[in-house]
C-alpha cells in the first residue's frame, strides 16, 4: 500500500465507468474498483435503457430537473463514447409514448403535460385513434402522451462503450471484493480481496451493494436492492413498435436489433435473489396481452434479473458524506441509473476536480 491515488472509485457499473473516466480524462490518478466483470451484476447491464426524463417525474422539482438536463447530454456522450471506443451506445432517433387506460390517468397525463410544456419540454396528447395510427400493435388506450425527446439507448452498449473508456484513462481492477473503507486523517484505506488500497479520496458508486461495505459512519437514508425481471421478444408480426411505450404495468422498449424488452418487475425485500420466477414473468406477459396482443405470439428469446439501488425517498445520493468529505456517495439511482450517469459524471468529478462545489446536487446530497 505504498501508491495513494487521487481517487478510488468503487463499482464499475455505469455511474462508476463514467465517474472514472472522466476524472481520467482530467488527469487524475484513479483506481477503479469492481467485484466481478465490468457490467456482470447490478442494474446497469440489466436495465431496458429509458431515459425517460419526462414519463417517469410525475412533478416539477429537483429530480425533473436533473433528469433534463441528463438527457440532453446523451446525443453528445454517445459521440464522444464512439470516438473514443468504437462502440455505438445506439441512441434511438423516436420518442416514448406514455398511454393512458382509464380516465383517472388522462387526466393526470394531461396535467402533467401542461406542466413539462410550460417549463419549456415538448410533450403532446394524443387521441386513442392516434395512437392506434403511430403504432398499430397497441390495443385501444385512451389516448397517450407523446413526449419526443424521452428516447432509449441499449443499456449494456452503453456499460460496454464506458467501460472501455475508463479502462483507456485509469486503472481497472476487475473481480476485486471490496470490505471496508476506513477514513485516516487525509485519506481512506479500502481493503478488498485483492489487498488495501489508499486514496485521496473514494466514490461509492455502488449502487445495491452500498450497505455491504464497512467501516463508514451509517446515513439515514440507505440504499437496499430491488429486484427487478425484464425478458425480450422477437415479433413475428410485419409491424414493429417504433416508439417506447410506458403504461402504469408495463413497459415496451423497441431495439435497433430487432426486439422488444419488457418489463420490468419491483421486488422489495428479495435481496439478492437471481431467480427469474414464474410468477414474475406471468404478470409481465398479462400486462403486455393488455397492451399489445399481438405480441403474445411473439418469439421469447430470454429474461433477466437486475438490482435497482432502492431508498426510502427514490432519490439519488450525491456528495460528500456527511460526516467525512473524503467519502463521496453516487449511488441511489433506482430505476435511472442509466438516464442520470452523464449528469452523475459530471457532476461528481468535477466536485472531485475542484471545479465545482455542492450546490448542483445539494438536494440529493446523503443525510
Amino acid at each position: 500500500m505504498e501508491k495513494t491515488y487521487d481517487v478510488i472509485v468503487i463499482g464499475g457499473g455505469v455511474i462508476g465507468s463514467i465517474i472514472a473516466w472522466r476524472l481520467g480524462q482530467a488527469g487524475a490518478d484513479v483506481l477503479l474498483l469492481e467485484k466481478g466483470a465490468l457490467g456482470e451484476d447490478g442494474a446497469s447491464g440489466a436495465a431496458a435503457g429509458m431515459l425517460g426524463a419526462q414519463f417517469e417525474m410525475e412533478e416539477p422539482g429537483p429530480a425533473y430537473d436533473v433528469a433534463i438536463k441528463s438527457r440532453a447530454l446523451y446525443p453528445a456522450l454517445a459521440d464522444e463514447l464512439f470516438e473514443e471506443t468504437g462502440i455505438s451506445i445506439q441512441l434511438s432517433q423516436r420518442g416514448t409514448l406514455r398511454l393512458a387506460h382509464s380516465e383517472k390517468e388522462v387526466a393526470q397525463l394531461k396535467k402533467r403535460a401542461a406542466w413539462q410544456i410550460a417549463l419549456g419540454d415538448r410533450a403532446e396528447w394524443l387521441s386513442s385513434d392516434e395512437v392506434k395510427r403511430r403504432e398499430p400493435l397497441l390495443a385501444n388506450a385512451y389516448g397517450a402522451l407523446d413526449l419526443p425527446d424521452d428516447r432509449n439507448v441499449a443499456a449494456p452498449m452503453v456499460h460496454q462503450a464506458l467501460a472501455a473508456a475508463a479502462r483507456k484513462r485509469t486503472e481497472v481492477r476487475e473481480g476485486t471484493a471490496v470490505y471496508r473503507c476506513d477514513v485516516v486523517d487525509q485519506a481512506v484505506t479500502v481493503t478488498t480481496s485483492a489487498g488495501r488500497f489508499q486514496a485521496k479520496r473514494v466514490v461509492l458508486a455502488t449502487g445495491a451493494w452500498t450497505g455491504q461495505i464497512a467501516g463508514l459512519p451509517r446515513v439515514k437514508n440507505e440504499i437496499a436492492p430491488v429486484k427487478g425481471q425484464i425478458f425480450a421478444l422477437r415479433p413475428r408480426s410485419a409491424h414493429r413498435l417504433t416508439h417506447t411505450v410506458f403504461a402504469s404495468t408495463v413497459y415496451l422498449v423497441p431495439k435497433q436489433d430487432g426486439r422488444i424488452v419488457v418489463g420490468a418487475s419491483e421486488e422489495h425485500g428479495a435481496g439478492f435473489n437471481r431467480d427469474v420466477t414464474p410468477e414474475a414473468l406471468a404478470s409481465l406477459f398479462g400486462a403486455l396481452k393488455a397492451v399489445a396482443p399481438d405480441l403474445a405470439t411473439a418469439s421469447f428469446e430470454s429474461a433477466w434479473v437486475g438490482f435497482r439501488p432502492g431508498s426510502a425517498d427514490a432519490k439519488p445520493q450525491l456528495g460528500p458524506h456527511p460526516e467525512t468529505d473524503r467519502v463521496i456517495y453516487a449511488t441511489g439511482h433506482f430505476r435511472n441509473g442509466i438516464l442520470l450517469a452523464p449528469i452523475t459524471g459530471r457532476w461528481i468529478s468535477e466536485y472531485l476536480l475542484g471545479r465545482a462545489d455542492v450546490t448542483a446536487f445539494a438536494p440529493f446530497l446523503p443525510r
